[in-house]
């Protein structure tokens, strides 16, 4: 189903792959399977097939990523590869100046917002190797995620406010860009890709202008169960915190150079502190150049040691509210010339254009010539 938003777009559609023709992709399911057979190709030697395989990747907007892949692999240098090596490359370099020229005027582009679990294993997992998995779970879905213009092509799919290593996160956002909205089954699909410990939980279809998540991004919400035989002695340090208008803790760092122990600042990075059955529940803020280790302000804040705070869970961020989403006048793609130029190319005569300047309209046409002589 096609996103609400930009109407005066998605009307134009036809005319723009007039214009721009280039290949329309099926049903999401045939992409990874594709792929998977790109794969396949690639460890076997090459046979006349292989031009088959190539156009269904081309149908399926597939050959840059299928270029990326044979350029990673063993097959790159080798002899008998030679000629697909110079086709690939050239139908790859004609896809990608086809999505430079029409990548700000597709009204099918979008993006999409995701929600998702992170916790178990994955939990100690650097955002590097996450956000491939992510990228592979999404795209094994049959997701169209678009490519940057770079000159080596990356999938655009961002995670939100970053994770501390050991921390689960039970409502994290990621943001991917997409060349189409996706399948009603997309979630269901993603979900029987994704490994233990991954849950996607929810997707949003917002306009491509949209606002990341990241920048979004205003607080954390966070849990650390705690034992009720040590609540007790937790509590005075709780509540002289809550009542403090000022709060230092220590943290190593670097002081003209050399490391040393600062201390620094952080009553007002914590926004709310309670207690809860079974743990204590805290929200921080997310600001600007303020990246402190919500395991290391606790930890202050109750005078323990770091590695004493386990299984430490974000239970979600909260998201300011997207500005650009109430300004789609001014962030949508603007078509308004394009559509003058189509009428004014398959008119007659008999238009009338009105000069904002002047109040008397300006009739071109025949009746115009007519008058004159």
């Amino acid at each position: 189903m096609a996103p609400a938003f930009a109407p005066q777009v998605l009307c134009l559609r036809p005319s723009l792959r007039l214009a721009y023709p280039d290949p329309v992709p099926t049903e999401e399911p045939i992409r990874p399977q594709l792929l998977q057979q790109w794969d396949e190709a690639l460890a076997a030697p090459p046979d006349q097939m292989l031009e088959h395989l190539i156009r269904d990747l081309e149908k399926e907007c597939l050959i840059e990523e299928a270029w990326a892949r044979f350029r990673r692999s063993s097959r790159f240098s080798q002899a008998p590869w030679a000629p697909w090596r110079k086709r690939l490359e050239v139908r790859a370099g004609i896809a990608k100046a086809r999505r430079q020229q029409r990548e700000q005027l597709d009204s099918d582009r979008c993006l999409l917002r995701v929600r998702y679990a992170r916790v178990a294993a994955l939990k100690d997992l650097h955002p590097g190797a996450f956000h491939a998995l992510l990228l592979e779970v999404l795209s094994a879905a049959g997701l169209d995620i678009a490519q940057s213009l770079e000159k080596s092509p990356r999938p655009l799919v961002a995670l939100g406010h970053p994770l501390p290593l050991g921390a689960e996160g039970l409502g994290e956002w990621a943001d991917a860009t997409l060349n189409r909205p996706p399948g009603e089954a997309w979630l269901a699909a993603a979900n029987a890709a994704a490994p233990p410990g991954l849950t996607l939980l929810e997707g949003t279809v917002l306009p491509p202008y949209a606002l990341s998540a990241l920048e979004l991004s205003t607080a954390s919400e966070w849990y650390w169960p705690v034992p009720d035989s040590l609540r007790g002695s937790f509590e005075p340090r709780v509540s002289a915190f809550l009542q403090a208008s000022s709060f230092e803790i220590e943290k190593s760092g670097k002081v003209g150079g050399q490391k040393t122990v600062k201390r620094i600042e952080v009553r007002g990075l914590v926004a709310a502190m309670a207690w809860e059955p079974g743990g204590l529940a805290f929200t921080t803020r997310i600001a600007h150049g303020e990246a402190l280790n919500p395991a290391r302000l606790l930890a202050g804040v109750l005078g323990l040691e770091a590695a004493a705070i386990e299984g430490l869970q974000r239970r979600g961020v909260a998201l300011a509210p997207d500005p650009r989403l109430k300004q789609q006048d001014r962030f949508a793609p603007k078509l308004k010339n394009i559509f003058e130029d189509a009428v004014l190319l398959g008119a007659g005569g008999n238009i009338t254009l009105v000069d904002e300047d002047d109040d008397e309209p300006l009739v071109l046409g025949d009746e115009l010539l007519g008058d004159r002589d």
